[in-house]
Order: C-alpha cells, then structure tokens, then sequence
C-alpha cells in the first residue's frame, strides 16, 4: 500500500508540473483553442428567430456588373434606399476614403445629413499609417476601426472594443460604434461598471476585458480592451442580400425595417475573409470581413438588451486544481489496474468524461480548459501503468527467481496472483506460519566423500539429491536448502495452509514423501552398488509447528527459507542419536515429533521412542520412528 501511494504522489506530482509547465509556456494553447472551436462548431441549435441585422454584399456578379470600387454615386443609391426602408442603422464596411466620381458629392451630402450611416476606418500600427474613413464623416464619432485579432493558428476568435489612439484617448470598434446607435432608441447607452469603473457595461451586462491566461491561452496578449467572441448567432445566421438587388428595387423595404444593415464585399476577386468557428461549418472554411462584423455586433447586441452573458471563465487556481486531480485520478488508475483492455477503456471513458464536461460547461456559458486535465490524465495513467508494471516485472522476477526451481508452476503463478500477501514495499514480506519441516541427511558423508576424488564425489551427491529433491517437489514440499550431505524441506510455505485440515495434509504430505524417499534408497543403493560407488544411509527428521518465512541475504542474492524453534527441532531430530536403529537393516530413518504425529491421524504406523534433550533446546522433544503406512502395509522405510 505504501509503495502504491508513493507511485500516485510522484507520478501526479510529476504530470502536473510537466502539465503546468507545458501550459504555461503556451504548448497547449492551440490543442486548447481548437477544442474550444469543436465546442462552437457542435454546439446546439439555437431557438430560430428573425434576425436582426441583415448583411448586404457586394459580390462577384456585381463587381462585373458595376465595376469596382464601386462608385460614389451607386454606394449612394444603395444607401440611399436603406435610410428609405428606415433601417434602423446602416454600417458601411468598405473604406471610402478617396472620391469615386461620380456622385461624390452626393454621398457625402448623404453621409452627413444621415446619422444612422457608420462607415469603417482602419487604425495606424507598425506597419501602415492606417486608413482613414469617408472625410464627411470624420469628428462625428460615426467612424470606428475594423482592426481585428487572429491568434498564432490565423483564427479569430476574440474582438476589440476599444485601441488607446496613442494620444490617451480610447478609439472605438466599428462593431461597438454600430451596437451603441442601435441601442439607442432603446435607452440603453455604454456605461461603466459599479463594481469595476474601468469595464464596460451595455445595458445589464458587464463585458469583462479578456486577460492572457483566460481559458485555453497562455500568456496571449491582451493589450486593448478585448472580449471573447462566442459566435452564437440565431438559426439560419444571417439574411443576406445581393448590393446590385436592393440597387435595381428587388427586395422589399420591409426586409430592412427597424434592422441593422450592415455593407460590405463578399467577392474572391476582393479577399477580405477570416477564419473563425461556427456552428455547422468546417474548421478550414474562410468567411467574409463584413459577416463578421454581423457576428460581433449580434453578440454586442444580446448583451445589451440582457439575451446573453459573456463567456465565463474559471481563476487560474481552478484550472490547476483540475489538471492535478486528473493527474491524481490517472495515477490512481495506473496504479491499480493491470489489464491493457481495461486500461485502454478507462483511459477512452476518462478522456471522453473530460471532452464532455468540457463541452456541456461550454453550451452553458462556462470555458473550461479540457485538453490540459485529458493531458494529465493520460499521461500519469500511462506513467503509472509503466511504472506499477515495471516494478511488477522486478517482483514477478523476484518471485520466480525465488521459487520457480523450488515448487511447480502452477503454485509459481499462483504466489504471482496472490503477491499482495507476499510483497511488502517492493520486498518478499516474512509471514509467520504453521507448517511442517522436514530435514535429510546422508549418514557418514564425511568418511566416503573424504575418499572419493572431486568428479566422482559430485556424481555421487547429486545422484542422491536429484531424486530426494524431485520427491518433495512431488508432495508439495519446498526445498529451500543443501548443504553437502543434505537437504531441508517446508510443507505449507511458501502459500500458507490456514485450516487445520489443510496444516494435517501437510503433516502427511511430509511423511509420505520420507517414505517415499525410502523407497528411492532402496533403488539408488542398487544403482550405486553397481556402479562401485558407496551405498548410502539416510536420516530424516520432521517437526510441525509455528515458523517464520521469508527472504534472506542481499538484494540480488536473497534466498526464500524458514526460520525458528521448528526448523531447529526438525534438525536435531535428523541427527538424533541414542534411538539404537540399526542402519545395516533399515538404511532409512524417519523421525518425527509428538506434535507432527498429533496431525496424522491413524493412517501411519510409529513407535515411540521416548523423550529426548536436544542440543540447544531447553524442553524435551518426544520422538516417534515412522515404521510405514497402515492402509499401506508395502510402504516402510527401506521396503520396496
């Protein structure tokens, strides 16, 4: 469990400053904002409505039909039949800022007499000196600049309201200067906010100025008084009309009435077009300048008679506090789950969880940043996942390297499955348990191997061993040691036996398995004798109780064995003498204690051989000689 929150605090720890460092120097603003563009081009259908503002273009077929620039005396007639139709205001996106004879005094005669008539000017930077707007026009505060934002990808997606004209006075936008006239016969006049004089607010609505890091952007310039654009226009978007029609008398006057109209290009010939997100319509699609002035003053024009609020969005505070939950959820997951199928599903529900929420905040008002968090979220659940699995690989490693040659593997895998019990922050954990250990040793070892060379000693010894060893492995038994002339053996480790039934079944198993070793001595002492090798006689000694398992030694050389009063009393009961067996007879002995023979039942045949002190052991030890199995009378040590 330690190392498991350990894994979840560093790994999220790590994602979210990775996260919030990437955002903060701008790498996920454009995956942010094009989120933000999925979000406007899906969103619902708004409720449909007449609009109010009605676009009038000048279009190829017109430009072939009336030339371009068009000419004084047409713009005229054209604006001329707007103020008859009593539009409510006419704004005018074509600069006119040098004479189109003929008719030039008559558009400027018109342009003075007529106040609902705006026209557009374009604001001196570094790179022209501007351009001015119609001269009958100018110090009548019906001019405004049509200078536009485009963030680094080229798409516009905030507006301007107000630019300071470098002599401490603020200029305003072409689309405000057209929302201000037509709000005015409604009473509804520009003012500044109470709580925060320096804001503008229309009508009931407060329009907060954009700062750098609001919703997706990082550190983007905010100089100016800008504002986020929405681009919610009414179903159907806007009515457009052909200039040269409303010229040859086609469209009723009615279509204008007590409407915003706005004129302007909408020619290949004449490009004047941006990309921005809209419902319905594709990312790569370019739209008209004077559509978009359409869209600027609709949403101008909802938050001055209270239809709509500006887009919300959450303190810098709450968009960390997400990224790192994510990255805490991720790491989490990562940590828990193992499977890929499993992974891969949550990872696509996470991630889809976040692009909804994020758009369902969107629809209702609210940018949260979405793509940041998904970051976090899939990148601390594959960091987790790759580091849980890469300290599993190290476990399993451990595990198999520690007790794949001494059990079978099936229990190999089943120690794998169950690891929980046996791990502990990375290391084999110690498990006190009840098992039976068994102990075998070859009788007067030192005298033969004293006369053998080294080849033909190591032939002898590992001639014996192999079989004992693969009798335990046969029973159920652990081999967890050798030494020279001998072996130790756990019954009930390294899973440990929890009822008393399964502690009797590894009491027997034990037994069994030195009686089966007796059987094989029978047949290796043949093979030897054949072979001019020395014959071998064999001590065993079992003893059942309660034992410590675990590793021992360093990192990578640790041993899995058991420890204890029960392996120490299993040892001395081997090596037990006093008990006047004769080893000509009966080459193999088996000794058990009082409380292994408690767990037999009636299936074995013993004698009791009385109590005896053990070396180092305070208490004495009962000990009985296994004699063979009683259901099994063919089955004695050294009977085949």
């Amino acid at each position: 469990m330690r190392q498991r929150i350990v894994t979840i605090v560093v790994v999220s720890l790590g994602i979210f400053a990775a996260t919030l460092g990437m955002r903060e120097r701008g790498w996920l603003q454009d995956p942010e904002l094009r989120s933000r563009d999925w979000y406007v081009r899906h969103a619902p259908a708004p409720e449909a409505a007449d609009s109010r503002i009605v676009v009038v273009e000048i279009t190829e077929e017109d430009i072939r039909e009336l030339n371009y620039p068009i000419s004084d005396r047409d713009l005229a007639d054209g604006l001329n039949a707007l103020v008859r139709a009593d539009a409510r205001v006419i704004g005018l996106d074509i600069y006119r800022d040098l004479p189109v004879p003929p008719g030039t005094a008559r558009l400027d005669a018109l342009l003075r007499r007529e106040p609902r008539i705006l026209a557009v000017r374009k604001s001196a930077d570094s790179d022209s000196d501007g351009i001015p707007g119609p001269s009958a026009l100018r110090g009548t505060g019906r001019l405004g600049f049509n200078d536009q934002l485009l963030d680094p990808d080229g798409v516009m997606r905030r507006g301007l309201l107000f630019l300071d004209d470098g002599n401490g006075k603020s200029d305003y936008a072409f689309a405000l200067r057209v929302v201000i006239a037509a709000l005015e016969p409604d009473g509804v006049h520009p003012a500044p906010d109470p709580e925060h004089p320096e804001w503008l607010r229309l009508g009931p609505t407060t329009i907060p100025p954009f700062a750098g890091n609001d919703g997706g952007y990082a550190g983007e310039d905010d100089a100016g008084y800008q504002f986020l654009l929405d681009f919610a226009e009414s179903a159907g978007g806007f009515d457009t009309i052909r200039f040269g029609s409303l010229l040859r008398g086609e469209i009723e006057p009615e279509r204008f009435r007590d409407r915003i109209v706005l004129v302007g290009v909408n020619a290949r010939s004449l490009p004047d077009v941006f990309l921005v997100p809209l419902r319905n319509r594709a990312a790569n699609e370019k739209h008209p300048g004077v559509e978009l002035h359409a869209h600027l003053v609709d949403q101008l024009m909802r938050y001055g008679r209270g239809e709509s609020e500006p887009i919300h969005v959450v303190p810098d505070s709450w968009e960390t506090a997400t990224i790192l939950l994510a990255a805490l959820l991720g790491a989490l997951l990562g940590s828990r789950v193992r499977r890929a199928p499993a992974i891969v599903g949550a990872v696509m529900a996470g991630a889809a969880v976040v692009a909804t929420g994020g758009a369902w905040a969107y629809w209702n008002g609210w940018w949260i940043s979405t793509f940041s968090p998904g970051l976090a979220w899939v990148g601390s659940v594959g960091i987790a996942t790759a580091w849980t699995s890469s300290r599993e690989r190290a476990e399993r490693a451990q595990i198999m390297q520690l007790f794949s040659r001494m059990v079978s593997p099936e229990v190999a895998e089943e120690i794998w499955l169950r690891r929980a019990e046996f791990f502990r922050e990375g290391r084999l954990r110690s498990q006190r348990v009840t098992a039976t250990v068994l102990f075998l040793d070859m009788k007067d070892y030192t005298p033969h191997a004293q006369k053998m060379d080294p080849e033909q000693l190591m032939e002898w010894v590992n001639g014996f061993m192999e079989p004992m060893a693969d009798a335990v492995r046969r029973h159920g038994g652990v081999v967890d040691d050798y030494f020279g002339d001998g072996l130790k053996a756990n019954f009930g480790v390294p899973i440990p036996s929890c009822s008393e039934q399964a502690i009797r079944g590894d009491a027997c198993r034990a037994v069994d398995c030195g009686l089966e070793m007796a059987s094989e001595l029978d047949r290796l002492n043949r093979a030897f004798r054949t072979r001019g090798l020395p014959t071998v006689a064999v001590r065993v000694g079992i003893h059942t109780g309660a034992l410590v398992v675990g590793s021992l030694g360093s990192a990578d050389r640790l041993k899995y064995t058991s420890v204890g009063d029960v392996v120490v009393t299993a040892q001395r009961l081997e090596s037990l003498e006093g008990d006047a067996h004769d080893y000509e007879q009966l080459p193999f002995r088996i000794l058990i204690s009082s409380q292994t023979l408690s767990q037999l039942g009636s299936r074995y045949a013993t004698r009791a051989l009385g109590f005896f002190s053990l070396k180092g052991m305070e208490e004495q030890v009962e000990a009985y000689r296994v004699e063979g199995r009683v259901d099994r009378p063919g089955i004695a040590p050294g009977v085949h």
